[in-house]
């Protein structure tokens, strides 16, 4: 089970090597023998060939048009064009775990995970390309902590900026990102562990540190970005939440609706914000995130995953494989029956309205008619 600070972010190292021989993993034999680009092997080497991309940890899904695209560990991004029936490997110029992927439009998209990596995609995730890594990032950390000093502007958290700023860069680039926002093909926002934060607003041609932009001067980690009406709010880290009202300029912390961590966030499609994670732990806000309710899943089981279905019901997933389902606006979720055969970290509807979920045992289909009333 992957641990509180570390979800969608460190799966354990030694899960995938012992799968690799019934997952037919292939090495790249062209892969070289020295990294002269940045001296990381993970950076500077291709994902990993595999026979079967939806059998390999799958960490987050997406759709691109009718289009489904995961990503997961090793670099391995896998896309189906038939809701989910067949997968293909896309080209990934990084081996590292890849954590987020998210569409502007069916073509282009972005997918961040560690080592402050952030890919870009034009072709609807055939192929990728890297537009930063963690090493750029924490360059681009020190200098948004340097104006800001400058520029002494209190409101950017400037006491800890420059600190925190060469705490990264003597710790290297290996901080994960976790949680994409795009607006459109143009503006995205990426977060991640201790309150990373990247924005571009030219398609990734250019990045800038967006961190000092998020209350929180103790850095803790963002795991999720959900857009509710005009309002954008992260959740992470002990159950912190963070709320924008000005498009994503600013995040003040708002009201934490308890200790536990939270993994996701979801509109619940009557103008209020849902939340869950750690053991069980589910909110409901009715009031731009001022107050929250509790909501009773009746398992202490990591609520990891969810989306919202085109008919509105909204569908959580845990780490035991239990799918949850509402249909009164997240007021209250009931399992379905069957537990699916992984632990679900990702959930997208696909285009022929099946659900479409991957984990630790890659791609899973479910039908449509399971989760109609």
């Amino acid at each position: 089970m992957l641990n509180d600070r570390d979800l969608k972010g460190r799966i354990s190292g030694g899960l995938l090597p012992r799968l690799a021989f019934c997952l037919g993993l292939l090495p790249l034999a062209q892969a070289p023998a020295a990294w002269a680009q940045t001296g990381i092997r993970l950076l500077d080497q291709p994902a990993i060939a595999v026979k079967a991309p939806d059998r390999v940890v799958l960490i987050a899904v997406a759709t691109a048009g009718s289009r489904i695209v995961a990503v997961g560990e090793h670099g391995v991004i896998a896309y189906s064009d038939d809701n989910g029936q067949s997968w293909h490997q896309g080209s990934v110029p990084v081996d590292v775990t890849l954590t987020a992927v998210a569409f502007a439009t069916p073509q282009q998209g972005w997918a961040v995970g560690h080592d402050g990596v952030i890919l870009h995609t034009t072709d609807g995730g055939a192929t990728w390309q890297e537009q930063l890594n963690g090493i750029q990032a924490n360059q681009l950390i020190t200098t948004a902590a340097q104006a800001a000093v400058a520029g002494n502007d209190p409101s950017l958290g400037t006491a800890h900026a420059l600190a925190r700023a060469a705490h990264f860069t003597e710790e290297g680039p290996v901080n994960p990102f976790l949680s994409i926002w795009v607006q459109d093909p143009n503006d995205a926002i990426v977060f991640g562990a201790y309150r990373l934060a990247m924005k571009t607003t030219d398609g990734g041609k250019t990045w800038v540190d967006w961190s000092l932009h998020i209350g929180d001067t103790l850095s803790h980690n963002i795991y999720d970005v959900a857009p509710v009406g005009q309002n954008l709010y992260l959740v992470g880290e002990t159950g912190l939440v963070f709320e924008s009202t000005d498009g994503g300029n600013s995040f003040p912390a708002g009201t934490s609706p308890g200790a536990n961590s939270l993994f996701e966030a979801l509109p619940t499609g009557d103008g209020g914000v849902f939340a869950c994670g750690v053991a069980g732990a589910a909110f409901r806000s009715e009031d731009s995130g001022k107050s929250w309710q509790s909501v009773n899943f009746g398992t202490s089981d990591n609520l990891a995953a969810g989306v919202v279905l085109q008919s509105g019901v909204l569908v959580v997933g845990s780490e035991s494989g239990i799918l949850y389902v509402s249909r009164d606006h997240a007021q209250s979720f009931t399992a379905l029956p069957q537990p699916q055969p992984l632990a679900i970290y990702g959930l997208a509807q696909a285009a022929n309205g099946d659900v479409v979920e991957v984990g630790s045992g890659g791609a899973v289909v479910v039908p449509a008619a399971d989760f109609k009333s």
